[in-house]
C-alpha cells in the first residue's frame, strides 16, 4: 500500500462515493475506481459495499478507514517533525511579566543549559489571551494566576505572592507607612481591564466589596505598561502583585506600601492543556519552573 493510495480510499469512505470523491481528488471516476479494487485485492478483502449510487464501507473497510486516518495523521506532521529537530525544541511560553518576573529567567536559563538546542519564545499577553492561545494550540504552556473557569488547563503551582499598593510619590497615601482598607475608601483605582484580567478584576471588587468600601475606578488597561503610566501620571493608585516592581521605569515616580489587610494571595502556576499530550520538553522546562520559583528571594514586605 501506498500513502496516496489510503489517502485516496478515505477520500473515497468520507465522500459515500467514488464520484464524489473523484471530483475531490480531481481523479477520473474509472481511475479512482481502478486504485480502489487493487487496494482490496492487494487486502485480500472487499473494503466497500457497492450499490448503484453510492457504496459503504464493509467492517474491514471501517478498519482500514480508521487505521488509515491514524497513519495519514502521522504521514501529515512528519516534515514538521524534521524541521523541528533539526531547527532544534521548539518551547512557547505565555506569561505575565508582573507575576513571572523573579524566575521565569532562572528557569530559561537552567533549561537550555541542559538543552541546548532549545529555542524558547515568550509571548507577554493577558490572562484571558494565554487561556485562548493554549487552547488552540499557539501556545505549549504558560505561567500565570490559575482560573477555575477554565478545566481544559492543568494547573502545576509554582509559588504565591500577597499585594501591594503602588501610587505616585506625590499621592497622600504614600506618607503610611502600612495601608488599611479603610484608607481605600473613595480611593481613584487604576485596574486591569475586566475583559482580559476577570479574574484580578473581581479579586479586587470582592476585596472592596465585603468591607463595604467605595471604590472609584478611574481606568482600565490592557498591561502593565499603560497601567504603569497612569500611575506615574498620579491619575490613581493600583492594587498590585508584591511580585510587580513598584517602579520598574526607575524615573523615581512611583512608590508603593503593603497592605494591612489584603485579599487573598495571588498564587502563580504553569498551565499546560488537558486536551493534548504534554511533551517531554515541556515537562522537564515545568520543572525548572518549580526549581526556580522554590528558590526564587521572597519578597520584601
Amino acid at each position: 500500500m501506498e500513502i496516496r493510495q489510503l489517502r485516496n480510499f478515505v477520500a473515497v469512505a468520507d465522500a459515500g462515493g467514488i464520484s464524489a470523491a473523484a471530483r475531490a481528488l480531481r481523479l477520473t471516476q474509472p481511475a479512482l475506481s481502478r486504485q480502489m479494487k487493487a487496494l482490496e485485492e492487494e487486502i485480500g478483502a472487499a473494503l466497500f459495499e457497492r450499490t448503484a449510487r453510492s457504496v459503504r464501507l464493509t467492517p474491514a473497510g471501517g478498519l482500514l478507514a480508521a487505521e488509515a486516518r491514524k497513519l495519514l495523521r502521522f504521514a501529515d506532521g512528519l516534515p514538521e517533525k524534521i524541521r523541528t529537530a533539526a531547527g532544534g525544541i521548539p518551547l512557547r511560553v505565555g506569561y505575565a511579566p508582573s507575576l513571572a518576573g523573579d524566575f521565569l529567567p532562572v528557569a530559561i536559563e537552567r533549561f537550555t543549559q541542559c538543552h541546548p538546542r532549545a529555542r524558547v519564545r515568550l509571548s507577554d499577553l493577558s490572562s484571558a489571551e494565554m487561556m485562548d492561545a493554549l487552547a488552540e494550540d499557539k501556545l505549549d504552556l504558560i505561567v500565570a494566576a490559575p482560573t477555575s473557569t477554565h478545566d481544559a488547563i492543568r494547573w502545576v503551582p509554582l509559588r504565591s505572592y500577597g499585594w501591594q499598593v503602588v501610587m505616585h510619590i506625590d499621592h497622600p497615601l504614600a506618607k503610611l507607612d502600612l495601608v488599611s482598607p479603610g484608607d481605600l475608601h473613595d480611593q481613584r483605582l487604576l485596574l486591569y481591564d475586566r475583559a482580559d484580567y476577570p479574574d484580578y478584576w473581581e479579586r479586587i471588587q470582592s476585596f472592596f466589596r465585603d468591607r463595604g468600601l467605595q471604590s472609584k475606578i478611574a481606568g482600565e488597561f490592557d498591561g502593565v505598561i499603560s497601567l504603569i503610566a497612569a500611575i506615574e501620571a498620579n491619575l490613581g493608585i493600583a492594587l498590585l502583585a508584591e511580585s510587580s516592581h513598584p517602579d520598574p521605569t526607575g524615573r523615581g515616580r512611583l512608590t508603593s506600601r503593603p497592605l494591612r489587610e489584603s485579599p487573598a494571595p495571588i498564587k502563580v502556576a504553569a498551565g499546560l492543556p488537558t486536551a493534548r499530550e504534554t511533551e517531554p520538553p515541556v515537562l522537564a522546562f515545568v520543572e525548572e519552573l518549580k526549581a526556580a520559583a522554590r528558590k526564587a528571594p521572597e519578597v520584601n514586605r
